[in-house]
């Protein structure tokens, strides 16, 4: 396994510095951050809480020269350790002396048998012997005063995030008067993850005042120092992004980042390929189609959803009966529809940069998102995860991505016996078999390639190609399968098992 599925078989929070999808999201985010612009960069929960919004931060950063990040991510700076109270120490006499107790003289206290002016008195630095050390009355010094503007600690997340920045940053005065007119011309980017602010209202204030600040003072974009908000729903006032200045500031979405080519990345690392690790496991071409078509049905049934896609392909043996079984033991619950999953989206919803205002909640959530121009909804949501039409209309999508062009080159072999299988001529098949639709205008024959396998299984019941008993049992298998794919019906384990035998068959 590489950094994509972690070693208890999830997605790794690595996952988004190598899948594409990610990759051309932040490289986005990245170069408006170039442009001198302001970014808000909003994520669903799940990507924050499993740290991969936390990467895509990063791999961002990485990619900028002056970066200041917001001090501080505990929740308050921690408490001096209290000392035990010194315990009563017994005054020191001289052997023999007058008044001493009998513990002197019986060894119960040795330390002061061996006791004598050794030039340093009773010090005692580290409070070891108990008595010696300095009291809170006798001369320690007094607690460090708190600063007003940090009344948890200079970097507690309670504090306010403007003035942690200006502490970073070295600002005595207000950090957006002073770092928008600081003559130095420096023009950092500050990085707030809100989600670790106590306090949403102090990060959307920072966010209009930067911007409304940069905007008037008609700095050019490789003057302007920039914020980044990473940032939840939840983290922000609820019209941050709706009051976004586009001449100066930028919303990202986490919307619409993966596609096809992330989640089958994922299964192609979570699936071990056909045969591997077994010598004795000889590779046929059932096998392979078997294996291509297992990988693209947990692609098509999880969708963008890869954290599904890893789950599923651990969980389903490939069989097309025991998918919705598989899938109901990956999406545990009582089937109930998750937030908006039955909702509506208008046209266009899925190649908008943003949910919809329906959508958002679902999509916090992670149960809605755009994939491959389609609004789908991930089956943990109850959409699909107990079988019925939608299963199966990806289990179709699957098939027919897979199946279809193997199914089309087995025809085409078909198509290249003609010559030797018409019994009264190719012309004459086709003129009698080939929809005159499809014939040319000007009345001639249509090409014989253009025969489609339930003609050439017509031709064949009626004797006008002749096909041995086997070749007849394969033409009627490929037949059967093409007309359920075009009637968008999914082909199920009996007739698949046929189908692969025919279609790596001589």
């Amino acid at each position: 396994m590489t950094e994509l599925v972690d070693p208890v078989g999830g997605l790794s929070p690595e996952a988004v510095r190598y899948l594409p999808g990610a990759r051309r999201h932040c490289a986005g985010v990245l170069a408006d951050l170039r442009a001198g612009l302001t970014c808000v960069w909003l994520f669903p929960d799940a990507e924050v809480e499993s740290e991969r919004a936390d990467r895509a931060v990063e791999e961002v950063v990485h990619g900028l020269d002056d970066v200041v990040d917001v001090p501080g991510k505990e929740t308050g700076p921690r408490p001096a350790p209290v000392a035990a109270p010194p315990e009563p120490r017994v005054p020191w006499e001289p052997p023999g002396g007058g008044g001493g107790s009998a513990a002197h003289h019986t060894g119960d206290h040795p330390e002061d048998v061996f006791d004598f002016d050794d030039g340093f008195g009773d010090w005692d630095p580290f409070g070891i012997l108990g008595g010696g050390g300095l009291r809170a009355s006798e001369g320690l010094p007094p607690a460090p005063a708190v600063d007003s503007r940090f009344p948890d600690g200079p970097d507690g997340p309670g504090t306010d995030v403007a003035a942690r920045l200006a502490r970073s940053l070295g600002l005595d005065g207000d950090l957006v008067t002073e770092l928008v007119g600081d003559a130095d011309g420096r023009a950092p980017v500050l990085v707030v993850r809100a989600w670790t602010e106590a306090d949403p209202h102090g990060v959307s204030r920072l966010l209009r005042r930067f911007q409304a600040a940069v905007k008037e003072a008609g700095l050019r974009p490789s003057d302007r120092p920039r914020l980044l908000v990473a940032s939840r729903l939840q983290d922000l006032e609820p019209d941050t992004t709706v009051l976004l200045d586009g001449t100066v500031s930028r919303a990202h979405w986490w919307w619409g980042v993966w596609n096809h080519l992330d989640t089958a990345t994922v299964v192609a690392e979570a699936i071990p390929h056909a045969g591997s690790g077994q010598a004795h496991d000889r590779m046929t071409p059932t096998k392979l189609i078997r294996h291509a078509l297992r990988r693209e049905t947990v692609v098509q049934t999880a969708g963008p959803d890869l954290g599904l896609a890893v789950e599923l392909a651990r969980v389903w043996s490939g069989r097309t009966g025991e998918l919705a079984s598989a899938l109901g033991e990956c999406c545990p619950g009582d089937g109930t529809v998750g937030p908006g999953s039955q909702g509506r989206s208008t046209p266009g919803a899925a190649y908008a940069p943003l949910p919809e205002n329906g959508l958002r909640e679902a999509w916090s959530a992670g149960s809605v998102d755009s994939w491959e121009g389609q609004i789908r909804h991930s089956p943990r949501s109850g959409a699909g995860g107990s079988g019925g039409t939608e299963l199966d209309k990806l289990v179709w999508q699957a098939q027919n991505r897979v199946l279809l062009p193997l199914i089309d080159d087995a025809r085409v072999g078909f198509v290249e016996l003609l010559p030797r299988i018409a019994v009264r001529g190719v012309t004459r098949l086709v003129d009698t078999y080939v929809r005159r639709s499809l014939r040319d205008a000007n009345g001639s024959s249509a090409d014989p390639a253009s025969m489609e396998l339930g003609e050439l299984y017509d031709a064949a019941v009626h004797r006008d190609i002749t096909l041995t008993d086997d070749q007849f049992g394969r033409l009627r298998t490929l037949r059967l399968a093409r007309n359920k794919l075009a009637h968008r019906t999914p082909i199920a384990d009996a007739l698949l098992h046929d189908l692969l035998d025919a279609l790596s068959g001589p």
